[in-house]
């Protein structure tokens, strides 16, 4: 009774109601969740499910079977995929049984509400960890010479875990889902001698240049929306720009996967065979999303090592930031110099990506890396006045 009182609370239900659910299925896990040695946690799920069969004991009246309805069911976590709310009970000792005198005080309940997606809802149901730690007494930490920095680090650690989950949430939603083809069977046209002859006919040509054309709208869109400015707030650092540039690099990466899938790989081949007009277009928007997945992925690589350094820059006073100033400096001094050129060398000395170093004539590679060495220094004399503003806006903006 004091379990369905608690989730009847929680699930804003009858208890009646929740009483009638719970019996839906075995009492077998309610027998080993209460025995001594038994199961540490029991979980119940509250969503939209299929009607369950006679078997239960119980008539759904009016509901033909695989109708889903809102119920509440004793669920199996890693075999249900939660979109609603998952109720938690938790024994804290195990080597004791549970009864109704002790009840009260050996189990500990939990909820996560899924209904806006999972992470959000672990996110939410977690959030208040940072709350209890402010008030908790942290024993020998409250009594160490370095128990507040130690504390601090944790509750930091805490603070970017929970954010973590909204950053997943967002870039699993930031993934480009192109417009899928569903009315031509690429199964039948994976040979040449088929790909010609599908190139031949003037209707399935027609058909393939529309398919492309909706690819290129959409990829187009992605483009022009990373090519506008971003609004940015106060309180924006280095590690926005991180998770923002990790973002881009997701959208571009997920269009690079599907221009190099066996779809689009086919429609491009087939439209090449028939020499139609809007591969032009096709390829000068391929090359131009190559460079926007370089360019991304350069930014994260770089940006990944201001990372570290700029973590005292948001969880420490203003006077213990100024000890980790030079390293931010010469972190930013070294992304200044070599970000902008890295990949520009890289292609002019592979010969854009087509030859090792290991294949070309000797005298030829030292000639082209000598060449790179110097753009590099002189790259390096004009941005240490960059350098220098860009680490006091940091400052000035964490501080402000």
């Amino acid at each position: 009774k004091y379990m369905t009182d608690i989730l009847a609370d929680r699930l804003s239900l009858e208890p009646t109601a929740v009483e009638e659910f719970i019996l839906d299925s075995s009492l077998a896990p309610f027998d080993n969740f209460f025995a001594k040695g038994g199961s540490k946690t029991i979980s119940f799920v509250y969503q939209e499910s299929e009607v369950p069969g006679i078997e239960c004991g119980r008539l759904y009246p009016r509901i033909s079977r695989g109708t889903k309805i809102p119920r509440l069911f004793l669920a199996n976590l890693s075999q249900t995929c939660l979109t609603g709310i998952c109720c938690s009970f938790t024994r804290t000792n195990v080597d004791i049984p549970l009864d109704s005198e002790n009840i009260h005080e050996e189990i500990l309940f939990s909820m996560v509400d899924a209904r806006d997606g999972l992470l959000k809802g672990i996110k939410d149901a977690y959030s208040f960890v940072l709350p209890a730690l402010e008030s908790q007494n942290w024993g020998v930490l409250d009594k160490s010479r370095h128990g507040e920095k130690y504390k601090k680090n944790f509750k930091y650690t805490i603070k970017q875990c929970l954010t973590s989950l909204d950053d997943i949430q967002m870039r699993n939603e930031s993934i480009v889902h192109l417009y899928k083809v569903t009315d031509i069977d690429f199964s039948k046209l994976v040979s040449l001698e088929d790909r010609k002859a599908a190139a031949s006919n003037p209707d399935i040509v027609r058909r393939l240049e529309e398919i492309l054309m909706q690819w290129y709208k959409q990829i187009e869109k992605v483009l022009l929306e990373s090519e506008q400015l971003r609004k940015e707030v106060d309180s924006a650092g280095p590690l926005s720009e991180l998770e923002h540039w990790k973002r881009m690099s997701l959208r571009f990466s997920s269009i690079i996967s599907h221009i190099q899938g066996p779809e689009c790989k086919a429609v491009v081949m087939m439209l090449q065979i028939s020499r139609s007009k809007i591969m032009k277009m096709w390829r000068e928007l391929d090359a131009r999303i190559t460079d926007c997945v370089n360019e991304a992925k350069g930014n994260v690589k770089f940006l990944h090592t201001l990372e570290k350094v700029c973590q005292p820059l948001y969880n420490s006073d203003p006077v213990t930031i100024m000890k980790s100033v030079q390293n931010v400096i010469n972190a930013i001094h070294m992304i200044y110099s070599v970000s902008p050129i890295w990949y520009s060398c890289r292609s002019y000395i592979t010969d854009n990506g087509t030859c090792l170093i290991w294949d070309q004539d000797s005298e030829d590679i030292i000639k082209k890396m000598q060449f790179a060495f110097t753009i590099f220094y002189f790259n390096s004399s004009l941005t240490i006045g960059p350098c220098q503003v860009t680490i006091r806006h940091i400052v000035c903006r964490s501080h402000k």
